[in-house]
């Protein structure tokens, strides 16, 4: 309850002051996102071998490195190529993988609470990808143009038309799973009226719609999705909040360490831009490389997330039956 009551008034707070003040420049938001990022993002993937130990140490005891690391690298190796060799399928199959993650953790949230309430696996994976994808889908929608503006920065491709079709797909997508996320988000109210994480759909789609892609998604992605991730790993290891922070506090300071650095050399070679016609295009490719970086390791991340749900459902049924 604190923390969507937290994320919610955060959301309430920018949307307001977007309203009001405008938008920063895009270099701050840049620097915002990426110390957000480094401090809550990367401890939240940064700890997988916690879940990879967890999963394969009973079948492989000690050895279970040697099966995790190299798994875990070719997947994200294989991603990182596939921006390259197949833009569009990559990034449109990121934005579902991305977002089914982000709606299947929410989903794990409210688990204990709809024991009772029996729904279709494909509905239940569909609203998942709605509602998780809503950070996504509505700028689609509302903000297409900052979203090309965005994907001819990131998107490794030679093909002019190439963000255009990405855009297109990604609102054609966007067509049919508001509607999906409009009536899982009503359900979703129905079964928690007394709880404020009913309210977070609402709150995010808000603010996705009224402030930049970087404001909601770093918004939703860090103050929303990774302290909902690290709080239920913590959960998952049995682990106190200090021990936990001590975990996490040295993932954290390395990542802010490569975020200064960083900063300092775009500040050097470029220095800043904001969003504007008179902008695009000057980002650059080390930015470009630093995306790509992430979504390779997004990806392995929340296959193993939904392998580590798939494994707890599957230990607690002989408990159900029994």
């Amino acid at each position: 309850m604190s923390l969507s009551a937290f994320y919610i008034l955060i959301c309430v707070a920018v949307m307001a002051a977007v309203r009001l003040l405008g938008a920063p420049e895009f270099s701050v938001l840049v620097c915002v996102a990426a110390v957000l990022v480094a401090i809550l993002g990367v401890p939240h993937g940064g700890l997988d071998h916690w879940t990879g130990r967890r999963l394969l140490a009973t079948r492989f005891r000690d050895s279970w490195w040697m099966m995790f690391f190299p798994g875990y690298l070719a997947v994200g190796v294989a991603v990182a190529v596939s921006w390259f060799v197949f833009p569009l399928a990559t990034v449109i199959g990121f934005f579902l993988l991305s977002a089914w993650h982000f709606g299947r953790e929410d989903q794990h949230r409210i688990a204990k609470k709809s024991e009772g309430l029996r729904s279709s696996r494909m509905l239940e994976h569909l609203s998942a990808i709605a509602l998780g994808g809503l950070v996504i889908w509505i700028p689609a929608l509302v903000r297409a143009e900052e979203m090309t503006w965005m994907l001819r920065m990131i998107v490794p491709s030679k093909d002019p038309g190439a963000v255009e079709q990405i855009v297109f797909f990604t609102r054609s997508i966007a067509v049919v799973l508001c509607p999906v996320a409009l009536v899982a988000g009503l359900l979703q109210r129905n079964r928690e009226s007394q709880d404020l994480n009913a309210w977070v759909p609402l709150a995010t789609a808000g603010i996705a719609a009224s402030a930049p892609i970087l404001v909601s998604f770093t918004a939703y992605f860090c103050l929303w999705h990774s302290i909902l991730g690290l709080s239920r790993l913590r959960s998952q290891e049995g682990l106190k909040g200090p021990e936990f922070v001590a975990s996490i506090l040295p993932l954290s300071l390395m990542a802010v360490s490569g975020v200064i650095a960083a900063g300092w050399f775009f500040r050097q070679s470029l220095g800043t831009s904001s969003i504007g016609a008179n902008s695009l295009g000057t980002m650059p490719e080390s930015l470009q490389t630093l995306f790509i970086g992430l979504s390779a390791i997004a990806v392995p991340h929340l296959l193993l997330h939904e392998w580590a749900g798939l494994a707890r459902r599957a230990s607690y049924r002989p408990e159900t039956q029994s």
